[in-house]
């Protein structure tokens, strides 16, 4: 299997990066942990952000399907992103889930303060066009390298702070950090994101 190195791992308790452990990206999107480019989810099916991602959750490898990793800690505080690229947890007066659970799970979504952090894009919501644009393997097995697939990108874990349905991706039509409907399920896949101890990686 292949996995790309994104970052350090960003701790969202503590809202700091750890740089003992590395976050990886899998290589494809997947449907209840199988590599699938033709099946999109919806981040949370209610049409609603607050909760975290719900529905697209249910897609992950769980510990079973992946037993050779693991998440440090499968209780994580969601947080939403504002317009400044700031980080928030509440929207519309709706307190954000402190410890949503990835329980059973062996991956998880990655999170947009990771993916500033292994990229250099914005730190804004103005999402400019192209700012991906060096950064080809998010878009591996979407249509962004190949028409055929279905999916054009995959959700992060952040919502989006000034609109209770909307969440944000990784989007491949654009190469770059977009928003899109919480409750979509016609575009957007689920991308696994790991954590290893850099203590287990050769270079």
């Amino acid at each position: 299997e292949r996995f790309y190195y994104v970052s350090d791992y960003y701790n969202t308790s503590t809202k700091e990066f750890e740089s003992n452990t590395a976050v990886l990206i899998y290589y494809n999107n997947v449907e209840k942990g199988k590599p699938n480019n033709s099946k999109p989810f919806a981040y949370d099916s209610t049409g609603k952000n607050y909760y975290g991602p719900r529905t697209a959750i249910e897609q992950l490898p769980s510990t079973n399907e992946w037993n050779n990793v693991s998440l440090i800690n499968p209780s994580r505080s969601i947080s939403a992103i504002s317009s400044n690229g700031g980080e928030t947890d509440v929207i519309t007066g709706v307190t954000l889930p402190s410890k949503f659970s990835y329980s059973g799970k062996a991956a998880r979504l990655l999170t947009v303060q990771e993916l500033r952090k292994g990229t250099g894009i914005s730190n804004t919501s103005t999402w400019p066009i192209g700012e991906l644009n060096n950064y080809n393997y998010l878009f591996e097995n979407t249509k962004y390298s190949n028409v055929n697939y279905a999916t054009w990108s995959w959700w992060l874990e952040n919502p989006l702070s000034t609109n209770s349905e909307i969440s944000l991706i990784v989007s491949g039509s654009s190469c770059r950090v977009y928003d899109h409907k919480v409750l979509y399920n016609m575009y957007d896949g689920v991308r696994p994101a790991i954590e290893v101890p850099k203590s287990n990686i050769e270079y």
